[in-house]
């Protein structure tokens, strides 16, 4: 049997302050005829950096699952991330759910005290499995007091909010593959301007079309300071959505939109950089350098 690897890395990704982090570990892992999609979208109504004139976050925001009929869910996961320390309770197409997990991250600013940022997720394969290939809106997400309460938040152009859903399916027509989701939270900015994430417990025996996916917060077009994603010690880049220098952009490789404000949800091939026989897969983020 040959399985070519699928690699999804859930990050949360801030270039401008100096915090703490949650280390990238595997979460689970599919063998067989498995492949993936994600959607989600910002609540953010524009890129923070670009617009200063906006710090509240949208009430909602929605994306459209689209899977194919020949192919049955296996399972889905929902994340959301924002400013704060984090909102634990949403609503997801009208069902209240609860984080099964948080990430936070601190950042103390010498002008505005401690700022405090959050990732969640939650399985909600029931739900998808129940509602299938509908609209998919997600509300209460509300980082409204935490906003107010500081203003280093949009002070720092760090306002943000939004949310995704990755979706793991199996169809007999696929060839084998193996799909590896990887979370956690790791993060690089101004003072720190380099990271090197080892995944581990992936089993390449074919690497024909294996890709990598990321979903990362907080990213900003119009700051592309040597902003790269190197895999196996390879920049990587998939133009004109995400080029070599710019890797988080708010784009959204799955819809081809570069409207993902201060989010990311983005797939590259990787299938000249990592070979039969690898056990594990080195990632490098750096950012920082004059563009």
């Amino acid at each position: 049997m040959l399985y070519r690897v699928f690699v999804i890395i859930l990050l949360t990704y801030f270039c401008k302050n100096e915090v703490q982090a949650q280390d990238i570990s595997i979460f689970k892992q599919f063998n067989g005829r498995f492949d993936y999609l994600a959607i989600g979208n910002t609540l953010n109504p524009a890129e923070n950096n670009i617009d200063g004139s906006f710090c509240a976050t949208l009430p909602e925001s929605s994306a459209f699952l689209n899977v194919e009929s020949t192919s049955n869910i296996t399972a889905a996961y929902l994340y959301w991330a924002g400013s704060g320390l984090g909102d634990t309770k949403v609503t997801f197409n009208g069902n209240n759910i609860t984080a099964a997990d948080t990430y936070n991250t601190f950042f103390t600013d010498n002008s505005f005290g401690e700022l405090a940022y959050f990732s969640c997720y939650a399985d909600v394969t029931d739900l998808v499995l129940a509602q299938g290939n509908v609209i998919y809106t997600l509300s209460n997400l509300d980082i409204s007091e935490t906003l107010a309460n500081n203003s280093g938040y949009c002070n720092n152009r760090t306002n943000f909010a939004g949310w995704s859903l990755y979706v793991v399916y199996k169809n007999n027509a696929l060839p084998l593959n193996q799909v590896n989701l990887f979370q956690g939270l790791e993060i690089i900015n101004r003072n720190v301007t380099e990271k090197t994430i080892l995944l581990e417990n992936v089993n390449v025996l074919d690497n024909d079309n294996a890709k990598i996916g990321f979903l990362a917060w907080e990213g900003d077009n119009n700051l592309n300071f040597g902003e790269s994603l190197s895999i196996n010690g390879n920049i990587i880049a998939n133009p004109p959505l995400n080029l070599a220098d710019n890797a988080f952009n708010g784009t959204n490789t799955f819809t081809n939109s570069n409207a993902f404000y201060n989010a990311d949800l983005d797939v590259y091939n990787i299938e000249d950089n990592i070979n039969i026989g690898d056990s594990e897969v080195e990632i490098k983020l750096t950012t920082g350098a004059i563009n």
